[in-house]
Order: structure tokens, then sequence, then C-alpha cells
């Protein structure tokens, strides 16, 4: 199982946020103190371990998470959680802020959540993690909490590609509400891939996407698997993550067409990867787009000695790396000795790059670097 994370997984906690803010009072850089209690907020919904994989901001300010609640339990439970732009819990949402769905008798929870334009949820990862055959799962969300019956009949979405573990670990909203979902296909099977389902507004696959809603894309005959996804202007579908070239993962990318089909103009064949460390451990975990539709993805470099880095890349719109950014298209930060990933990328309005991310260990810190543009 895959967990990445956008805070520190705490015992007995599913949410942890720390918020920095710039009060008449307080020095820049100094935690808002008018954030929870000296800018930090924990959530607890059970005496078992907790996580909070993503975190999604309403347009109204409220924060909404997704993780797990009694990870270390006997049946662990997909976990929302809705805060004030304060800090405090928001009561309208599952009548304490706190929500937690049921899949199966296994391990379900959440890797990402997205909010509609409709002010619905939709939150996706795994259902039945530690059975025989762990499926995509979805769920969707009224405003309020309660499960949308609008969508699979009970809110609740599975699909299965493989008789393999297959895990959801990206998430986009099309303008025009279908679904998209992507993560990999196969884990323990030699053969992993990246795996895409396109869902209707409804919850069923979308027949008109890929092989009757599905597309599976293999770049080696080693372990693949998508960790993030982009919507370009124009439809194209931009998926990020790793792929094990040589056994040893690699950054890798690929772009689809509306339909599903491989997109022949970017890279070769519509995917591309890239190495920073050979026979080291690489992967791309994040992704995002500059307005000139270059692509931004970043992750993790490195592993030979136990020391991983910070890593992106920067590729132009046809794939090739852009030599404009660090010489070669490839920027690597090192903060301290231990592992070290960039788990959210981000482009500022002046079009400098910030990536954010765990360094060290036991407990991890919070590392984040800004890198120039140009």
């Amino acid at each position: 199982m895959r967990r990445f994370a956008d805070a520190v997984a705490v015992a007995g906690t599913v949410l942890v946020f720390l918020s920095f803010a710039l009060p008449a009072y307080a020095a820049a850089g100094d935690l808002d103190p008018t954030f929870g209690v000296g800018g930090k907020v924990t959530t607890e919904f059970s005496s078992r371990d907790g996580f909070v994989n993503t975190v999604v901001w309403q347009t109204d300010g409220k924060l909404v998470s997704a993780g797990e609640s009694g990870a270390s339990g006997s049946n662990p439970k997909l976990a929302l959680a809705r805060h004030n732009a304060d800090g405090s819990l928001d009561t309208t949402f599952g009548g304490d802020g706190e929500v937690t769905t049921d899949f199966t008798s296994k391990e379900d929870f959440a890797t990402f959540v997205a909010i509609q334009d409709d002010g619905k949820i939709v939150a996706v990862g795994e259902s039945g993690g530690g059975g025989p055959n762990p499926k995509f799962a979805l769920a969707r969300y009224n405003a309020d909490g309660s499960l949308d019956t609008s969508f699979g009949g009970d809110g609740r979405v599975t699909t299965d590609f493989t008789s393999y573990p297959e895990d959801l670990l990206a998430l986009a909203i099309q303008p025009d509400g279908k679904i998209l979902a992507a993560g990999g296909s196969g884990f323990g099977d030699p053969n992993e891939n990246f795996v895409l389902a396109r869902y209707d507004a409804d919850g069923s696959l979308d027949m008109s996407f890929g092989a009757n809603g599905k597309v599976t894309t293999s770049f080696t005959r080693h372990p693949d698997v998508a960790f993030a996804m982009g919507l370009q202007a124009d439809g194209k579908i931009m998926v990020a993550g790793q792929a094990s070239l040589a056994v040893r993962p690699t950054f890798a990318l690929a772009r689809y067409n509306p339909d599903g089909s491989l997109d022949s103009s970017f890279g070769q064949d519509g995917k591309v990867t890239t190495d920073f460390t050979p026979g080291g451990d690489d992967g791309a975990y994040t992704m995002t787009f500059q307005a000139d539709g270059k692509i931004v993805a970043a992750g993790q470099a490195g592993g030979k000695n136990f020391n991983w880095k910070f890593a992106v890349v920067r590729y132009n719109t046809d794939g090739s790396l852009d030599t404009s950014f660090g010489g070669d298209g490839k920027v690597t930060t090192d903060f301290t000795d231990g592992y070290e990933a960039a788990y959210n990328v981000a482009i500022q309005g002046d079009g400098k790059i910030v990536a954010a991310g765990p360094s060290g260990c036991c407990p991890p810190e919070v590392a984040v670097a800004r890198y120039l543009a140009a």
C-alpha cells in the first residue's frame, strides 16, 4: 500500500494542520495564532492511528481533509473532516465535522479529495486493503457530509482492473463533470501498470473512454504506478508517476487524448521517462502546469546510501526536457541525510516554483524549496 500524505500521521488522529500567515503582530513565517491553537490543529476520529493524505480548500475558505481512521484497528475506514477557516471543526458537516465511510470489513482509505463546482465532495482511494483483491474506491458526498445516493446508488463506487491489488492515487474533475481517476493496478504483480478510469456524473464508467471506461499503460515489464494527474486546457490528460526501468524506479509521464488514447505528439508514443540516479530510486509524486504550458513534475531522486533528495523536472509541451531549467531540465535539492521527497508542487503568480514534502525521520520535518522560473 502506498500513502503519500500532505501532512504527518499522528497516533490517534487523522488530521494535523499547520497554518502560516502574516497577522500584524507576528513576524513573517510565524505560525498564525488565529488558526486553531497557536497555528496548529489536530482532530481525533478514534483511539487508533489515523492519517490525512490530502487537503483541499473550498471556495468559502473551509478546508476538507481526507484519509483514514483507525489505521491500526481491525476495520479502518475512509475518513473526511471539514474545518472552518479558523481551524474549528465545521459542525454542519456530518454533525460534528467528521465523516467516516466503510466499503469493506478490511482497510478502506482516501488518497485524494476534490470539490465539484456544485459543492459536492469526491474522495478516492482504496477499498479492501489487506484483503485478497483491493479495488479502486470512490465516494461522493453532499455539502453536509451525507453520501450522495445519485452516485453509484449509495454514494460509493469500486472498480476492479485485475485480480491483484489496486490503488487509486490521483483525481481530476473535468469541466463537464466527468471524474478521472488514476493509480496503479497489479500491486504484487511484476507487470504492474498505470491505470486510468473515467466516470460519468452518476458514477458509472464512461464507455467512451478507453476500453469500457478504463485505460492501462505499461512502461516496462516491471512495476509502473501513477501518482499525479492534471488536465490541460485542450482536454488532454497528463499523468505522472514511476516506471521501474531496469528494476529501479524513474520519473514517468504519459499524456492521453480526451478519449483515453495515448497522445503520440508527447515523448515517445505518448510516454516519457526521466532518470536522475542510475540504479537509484526516483519517482514523480506531483505535477502541475505553467501558464506557458510547460509541465513541472516533482518527487524524489537518489536512495543510494539511504539518502534521497527533492527532485524537480520541467518539460516542454512535447515532453522534451526544458534545458533552460537547471541546465538539463532537472534539479535536485538536499536538506539532510535520509528520506526526502516533494509531495506537492505549485506555481506562484510570478512564475516561481514551490515544492514541499517531508525531510528526515522520526518524526520528519516539513521541507519547502522555491525555485526561480528562469
